[in-house]
């Protein structure tokens, strides 16, 4: 009889007992996550939810009700019905016996291991393991430690051979740098024959071993776990925005840990964001102002310095016009931060000479913004995924993974560019092509598919507007003509056109820097119809041009360009912005830093934040831009644009700061002051309140960079949609503008018809 009161298991899920807890979990789970699930601790080694089980360990060994032997819970997957107990007896004993042999050479070197005080080996041993050994031969001991690269040490006689960091770079980095030499006891972690251990990824392995096998040289005995403080952040070296633990002691940061964020980094770091950061524990960073005496920078006062950069402005403002004015910052810098710096300029000062550096076009997507449509994590459903002109591994490394995992599991990789990527060994077809022959290749492969397709009219009346003429300059184009302009063969251009006719979502990223950012530019113009044809600005699809540095996309957002203000909005039209500052803004586009670095721009003050832009050839002097006679520098060295400055102030770093930051797929994340800035070094906000006070009436009167933020998301609509508190919580990406029409249809899928 049925009961009932009880309700049924929702489809496509088995239900299983494990220590007589009923449990249901979907099908094809594996039995160490659905008693992770039930909160029941089955112990492992080898097993890793990002890699496949291999079953080494034998750590995790349960009894299974009806099977003769125990069996491994990290390679079984549940039936229904199915009655585990991870608790008895003969279980038990399986894990004792499996820790004595795995502790039987191990080295008693815990207090000496730089694992210690965070070592699965260590706090399993004391949860499930014997409290005394019953061997008694002396332990193996062999050289130690073997640098395998300047940043990963291996201590040999620790190793249990779980072989997480060897499959980490077969199946995640797939980059097989690692191997296992010799058999049986002799078995060892080894640099592959002929290779060195150069992975971009290789720090991951340092975190993935269970036993202090593998630890970081920079790190290796400068403190204890126990000793450091953690505080959560994002990295700061690359658009992806990966969010890591800043762990620091007496002030200096000591390690960068990956904190796992899975839509974002799916627990992964780049070797080049989990190892710079000694520059933040510098002797030779900024410790306070310095003002121009003559010939020389001597140490100023804050209120010295501050004074001597607003009357410099103001006096080539009552001079010259405030279009004799400009500021250019980087955008690694904050959103709170960029904000204040483009009020200071357009609010206080009057002028659109804002700029970040460096800069690639602007470009006015289909949906009106310059943002990425999709998200990281829509890469891994996607089953057909082109790249146009992209290295990720080399500008954004962790995205790199998402998209050899999404090959992984069977989506079909497009690669088109001028130079070889490590992504061309995953791709279905690999082409390589000159950046000034891309629209042809483009436009070619819109015109097969929508003929092919029979959706010729549909396509038209869905297209977005804008770029007329530069389709009409594409109109027509086929693989022919795409074979003359770019050299392939064109069954090679047919081929990989009608492979992204596939089913399902379709991701395309592309190299910005490619695109010129006019309304007559071929290369966006054949990209948008191609991600409007193939179903890439689909809800479910991947569509935009990748940016580079950390901010680069907020910087976008708030409008740190000379054309462009904040919330994507242009200069001169109606926007309310000056009702929000309570001033009214100059009409006038301004210039960026190429008309300034070029000359004959007319600015004659130059304000660069955290840039260093003047840096000249070895052996040369450092020289400003052409008619800039005051030029005031805010950075942590004394760079070569420092040197040649009237007016220096001292930054402060990413570990020292607070705000947000937004990554290339919109996702605003909130980092946190980890360390104490050096000497009198202030929170770059501060700075740009303070200057604002000395040169506005009102507005600037910001407490904190919450204060900021409240201004800046009553100012940005996209923003203000966002919760902050749920910033410091994996972030949240800002909502694109609902879309003209519907885009709900694609090559291959059902006649092309909406």
């Amino acid at each position: 009889m049925v009961d009932a009161t009880k309700p049924a298991a929702p489809p496509d899920t088995v239900t299983l007992t494990i220590n007589g807890q009923q449990v249901t979990v979907p099908k094809g789970t594996l039995l160490v996550e659905a008693a992770k699930a039930a909160g029941i601790d089955i112990p492992v080694f080898c097993y890793e939810p990002r890699m496949a089980p291999v079953g080494a360990c034998r750590m995790c060994l349960v009894q299974i009700e009806r099977m003769p032997k125990l069996q491994t819970a990290c390679t079984t997957p549940v039936a229904d019905g199915m009655v585990v107990n991870t608790v008895s007896e003969q279980a038990r004993d399986a894990q004792r016996d499996v820790l004595a042999f795995l502790l039987s050479n191990h080295p008693l070197d815990c207090p000496v291991c730089d694992k210690g005080g965070e070592c699965p080996l260590q706090d399993t041993t004391f949860n499930f393991g014997p409290g005394v050994s019953n061997f008694y031969e002396p332990k193996r001991q062999f050289v130690k430690p073997i640098p395998l690269s300047p940043l990963i040490a291996l201590d040999r006689e620790r190793c249990i051979m779980c072989y997480r960091c060897v499959r980490f770079q077969r199946e995640i980095a797939c980059d097989e740098a690692l191997t296992v030499i010799d058999r049986g006891s002799y078995s060892e972690i080894a640099v592959s024959e002929g290779r060195t251990f150069d992975s971009p990824f290789s720090g991951n392995t340092i975190e993935l071993c269970p036993v202090g096998a593998l630890t970081s040289i920079p790190f290796r005995f400068r403190a204890r776990p126990w000793d450091l403080t953690k505080v959560p952040s994002v990295c700061n070296e690359c658009a992806v925005g990966c969010n890591i633990n800043v762990e620091y002691r007496n002030n200096q940061v000591l390690r960068l840990t990956a904190r796992a964020n899975p839509p974002v980094d799916d627990g992964w770091l780049c070797d080049y964001g989990r190892f710079t950061y000694d520059y933040v524990n510098s002797t030779e960073r900024l410790r306070q102002p310095l003002i121009r005496r003559g010939t020389q920078l001597v140490p100023a006062t804050w209120d010295e310095a501050l004074d001597a950069v607003a009357a410099g402005f103001r006096r080539i403002r009552d001079e010259a016009g405030a279009d004799a004015l400009a500021g250019v910052i980087s955008p690694r810098a904050t959103n709170e931060e960029l904000y204040l710096f483009g009020k200071l300029f357009r609010g206080a000062l009057g002028t659109n000479n804002v700029d970040h550096w460096p800069r690639i076009p602007a470009l006015d997507g289909p949906f009106g913004v310059d943002a990425l449509h999709g998200s990281i994590e829509a890469l891994e459903r996607a089953r057909t995924i082109l790249l146009v002109g992209v290295n990720p591994i080399a500008e954004q490394p962790v995205l790199d993974l998402r998209l050899k995992k999404a090959a992984n599991r069977g989506a079909r990789l497009i690669v088109v560019g001028p130079e070889e990527t490590d992504l061309d060994i995953h791709a279905a077809h690999a082409l390589r092509v000159a950046p000034a022959a891309l629209p042809d290749l483009l436009a070619a492969w819109t015109g097969l598919l929508a003929s092919e397709g029979g959706y010729d009219q549909v396509f038209v009346a869905h297209r977005t507007t804008g770029f007329e003429a530069a389709r009409a300059a594409l109109a027509g184009n086929t693989p022919v003509q795409a074979a003359a302009a770019t050299g392939l063969a064109e069954g090679v251009i047919a081929a990989a056109g009608r492979a992204l006719a596939g089913d399902g979502p379709v991701a395309i990223l592309y190299r910005r820097d490619y695109a010129t950012g006019r309304p007559d530019d071929p290369y966006l113009a054949a990209l948008t119809d191609l991600a409007l044809l193939t179903g890439a600005l689909d809800e479910d699809g991947v569509f935009g041009g990748l940016v580079h540095e950390s901010n680069a996309q907020g910087a976008l957002d708030l409008g740190i360009l000379p054309d462009r203000l904040p919330g994507h909005r242009f200069v001169g039209t109606p926007n309310g912005l000056g009702e929000t500052w309570h001033t009214a803004l100059p009409a006038r586009p301004g210039r960026g830093w190429r008309e300034i670095a070029g000359g004959r721009s007319g600015v004659r003050a130059l304000y660069v934040a955290g840039i260093d832009p003047l840096a000249p050839p070895a052996g040369e002097a450092p020289a400003r831009p052409e008619g800039v006679d005051f030029l005031v520098v805010q950075d942590l060295f004394l760079t070569a644009t420092a040197r040649a400055a009237d007016v220096v102030l001292p930054a402060v770093s990413w570990a020292e700061k607070d705000g947000t930051l937004t990554n290339l797929e919109r996702r605003v994340q909130r980092i946190r002051p980890a360390v104490r800035p050096p000497g009198e070094a202030r929170p770059d906000w501060r700075v740009y309140r303070d200057l604002g006070r000395r040169l506005a009436e009102s507005g600037f009167g910001f407490s904190s960079p919450l204060a900021v933020w409240q201004e800046l998301a009553a100012a940005v609509p996209a923003y203000g949609a966002l919760a902050y508190g749920a910033l410091a919580r994996g972030g949240r990406q800002w909502p694109l503008p609902e879309h003209a029409g519907p885009f709900a249809f694609a090559a291959g899928r059902g006649g092309g018809a909406a």
